[in-house]
């Protein structure tokens, strides 16, 4: 089972050698392709041999490409995911409408509830409020209680003054780690063979990952919490190799720890059963421990 996130830093030739990523640089490293969950390649100066991107690629290795500037800017997605891709978007294309509202009332649930989790644990009295959204929503949340909450939690955590549109190290910090949580999610769902374009709420014909954004919702506060913690002065490449630690952590998750990316894909898996109508049951959802637990 993969479970290694490899950062590359420095200058690099990346190529394969007897099913191992071989990264040579000052030195040279092998690492096996098999244990290899996230490559995240934060250095514009390496290049790559087209055997190791394709076996990266069998593999369902996501790679997370970073810019000048340290941050994610593409990530590679295979054609094909599942070798069940086809039935996977038939069945997609028919979730009706009262399922996906069905669904994203439970996701937004969970979000508000770790949102004011967070709150409680930092005793921020706004918790109170989140609290009162929660027991207001109603089906398909059509009175928007998410975006209410958002608004009091992150004003709460930032103060009065502060805006998701505002360029701060706080936001550039946030950005980064949702990139993160976006692109492990986007491994899972493009693994089973959905399409991410195609979401149950989101519907921007402009946001190639619509499903992706409406699954990882309830996994934006690890990354609030991440960023609270880290107060981040400015956001360099010392605070980027901080936020990794994101992926690395673990989460409990039905009664098991679990690191981080293959609490993802339990949780993504029960999303999808129940969208198709396979189970009636509550999705799956991670409970927080400490970051430090190993």
């Amino acid at each position: 089972m993969s479970w290694r996130t490899v950062c590359i830093t420095k200058r690099s030739k990346l190529d394969l050698r007897m099913n191992h990523l071989v990264v040579r640089s000052d030195k040279t490293v092998r690492i096996p392709i098999a244990e290899i969950g996230v490559l995240i390649v934060d250095n514009t100066g390496c290049s790559f041999t087209c055997s190791i991107l394709v076996e990266l690629m069998k593999n369902k290795v996501k790679i997370i490409f970073c810019d000048e500037k340290h941050n994610p800017c593409c990530e590679t997605i295979p054609y094909v995911g599942s070798h069940v891709c086809s039935k996977s978007i038939r069945s997609q294309i028919a979730w009706s409408k009262t399922s996906c509202a069905k669904v994203w009332t439970e996701i937004v649930s969970w979000k508000i509830k770790k949102q004011r989790d967070h709150l409680a644990e930092r005793d921020i009295p706004q918790s109170a409020l989140l609290n009162l959204y929660l027991n207001e929503i109603e089906f398909g949340d059509v009175t928007n209680r998410e975006g209410h909450a958002a608004k009091v939690y992150f004003n709460a955590l930032w103060g009065l003054d502060f805006s998701r549109d505002k360029e701060c190290p706080t936001n550039a910090a946030l950005n980064y780690g949702y990139a993160l949580l976006l692109s492990l999610f986007n491994k899972e769902i493009v693994s089973a063979g959905y399409l991410t374009q195609l979401g149950i709420w989101h519907d921007n014909q402009f946001n190639p990952y619509n499903l992706t954004s409406d699954l990882m919702e309830p996994f934006r506060p690890l990354v609030d919490r991440k960023v609270y913690d880290l107060a981040p002065k400015e956001f360099g490449p010392t605070e980027k190799r901080s936020m990794l630690a994101i992926i690395e952590r673990r989460v409990l998750m039905d009664g098991q720890k679990q690191y981080l990316p293959n609490a993802v894909r339990i949780y993504v898996k029960s999303v999808l059963d129940k969208l198709n109508g396979q189970t009636e049951s509550p999705i799956s959802m991670y409970s927080d421990l400490p970051c430090t637990d190993s």
